[in-house]
């Protein structure tokens, strides 16, 4: 027998949650103090506010997510966030049991997306988790991606919607809804109930009538309308199963989705001079990456960043030199991205090419898969998304979001080359991720 009412026990299910509150300029390293309890079960929350140089972040129609390095290699979390106060920046994280499972720093940094890209992020910042009096051998620390279920579920939700469309097939007109068709099939049957039905009636009837004219005056003419020649019947029929053909359909396209992050400085400064380049870290990628982005402060002229395969130690790629000045770091972004996957693992330099010292910190890389996006809104087939030329071999760049091949028309060819580009097949779908040189394209949804 319970003797506490619905009311009673909703209060102290809010009583027991308990939320730190935090502020972040994204430009900043955050500086106050986090504190939480190791194993405390899902009633721990982050309330964030994120600023700008000061001014609140806009996240209207953004997504906030939450990346975790638990301490002593314990396993990585990656988790969505909850926007309370969009125009005010603000947005709240479940500190869930995996994320307390152990002792120690908890490296966190908080992302914003849109359309499923990544597009600003904080500086990494630390959750000290301390040990809890009340043993739990139960718990044991583990990956928690609770991005990845909901990126599943969205793609459930896409099937779901893809099924219902089918079963509907398009949108009746007036023709249809004279005669009561709803569906595609249902126009069907329609004109087989009129082949087995009324045309049987008609034909019985002009033979009956014992005259070539009688028979040719029902059977009509190709343009006739109505309902009193098998050609008018036939016609409005035709002209129904037109208007119950899909005239909308969802955008399908790929795009270079973040598969794994990782950091080689953190809160750690590394330099080198003319003639001595120093390694940076070793970056181990995951099957077909064929994309990373290199985020990092820096410090100095003449300053350069190149990778070696780790294979073999040879250099594989360089960025080009980049001068940030002699006083004060400055906040750079590499991106190397590529037609075929990079080799699974790279080791990072950090190369000085004139007389002097160049400095890094808070290294960080995010390696990128091509991940298929087929979204929820439907639109008017055949409309036209984007358009554009390609000059030459050197202005070929990667779409950032990679269309169907048989959604892309090509206009122009302004050379004997025949190459519509470099595709890739997902799913047994060619896309598009490079359109080919010396072509003018446009884009259908």
């Amino acid at each position: 027998m319970c003797f506490f009412d619905a009311d009673f026990l909703e209060g102290v299910r809010k009583m027991a949650k308990t939320y730190n509150r935090l502020e972040i300029d994204v430009n900043k390293k955050p500086t106050d103090i986090i504190t939480a309890v190791q194993a405390d079960n899902n009633s721990r929350y982050l309330d964030v506010s994120l600023f700008n140089n000061g001014v609140p972040l806009d996240l209207t129609g953004h997504e906030v997510k939450i990346f975790m390095v638990k301490p002593e290699n314990g396993g990585e979390i990656w988790n969505d966030g909850v926007i309370t106060d969009a125009t005010a920046g603000r947005c709240e994280f479940l500190m869930t049991t995996e994320a307390l499972a152990r002792m120690g720093h908890l490296q966190t940094q908080i992302s914003i997306w849109k359309d499923n890209t990544e597009i600003l992020s904080t500086q990494v910042f630390e959750i000290n988790v301390t040990k809890t009096l009340l043993g739990n051998s139960s718990v044991e620390s583990s990956n928690e991606y609770g991005t990845l279920v909901v990126l599943f579920q969205n793609l459930y939700e896409a099937y779901a919607l893809m099924t219902d469309m089918v079963s509907s097939f398009g949108k009746k007109g007036a023709v249809a809804d004279a005669r009561d068709i709803a569906t595609f099939w249902q126009g069907v049957e329609y004109l087989a109930k009129y082949m087995d039905t009324d045309l049987k009636g008609l034909l019985e009837k002009a033979i009956a009538n014992s005259s070539v004219q009688g028979v040719l005056d029902l059977i009509g003419t190709s343009g006739d309308s109505g309902d009193t020649t098998v050609f008018g019947k036939e016609n409005a029929i035709l002209e129904n199963m037109k208007n119950t053909i899909p005239l909308y359909r969802p955008d399908d396209y790929l795009v270079q989705a973040v598969a794994g992050k990782s950091i080689l400085l953190q809160n750690e400064e590394k330099s080198a001079t003319y003639g001595n380049d120093t390694l940076v870290g070793t970056v181990n990628l995951p099957n077909d990456c064929t994309k990373i982005v290199i985020r990092g402060n820096f410090k100095g002229n003449s300053m350069q960043v190149y990778l070696n395969n780790a294979a073999d130690n040879k250099t594989y790629w360089r960025a080009s030199y980049f001068n940030n000045g002699e006083e004060t770091y400055t906040a750079q972004e590499l991106v190397l991205e590529q037609d075929t996957p990079l080799p699974s693992a790279l080791k990072v330099y950090l190369y000085r090419g004139s007389k002097g010292t160049v400095y890094c910190n808070n290294l960080t890389i995010e390696a990128c898969t091509l991940k298929r996006v087929v979204t929820k809104e439907l639109y008017e087939t055949g409309t036209i998304k984007s358009y554009g030329t390609v000059g030459s071999l050197g202005d070929t760049p990667y779409l950032p979001q990679c269309p169907r091949l048989d959604r892309v028309d090509y206009l122009t060819n302004q050379n004997s080359s025949s190459s519509v580009g470099i595709t890739v097949e997902v799913d047994n779908i060619p896309f598009v991720r490079k359109i080919g040189a010396y072509k003018g394209y446009r884009i259908r949804y």
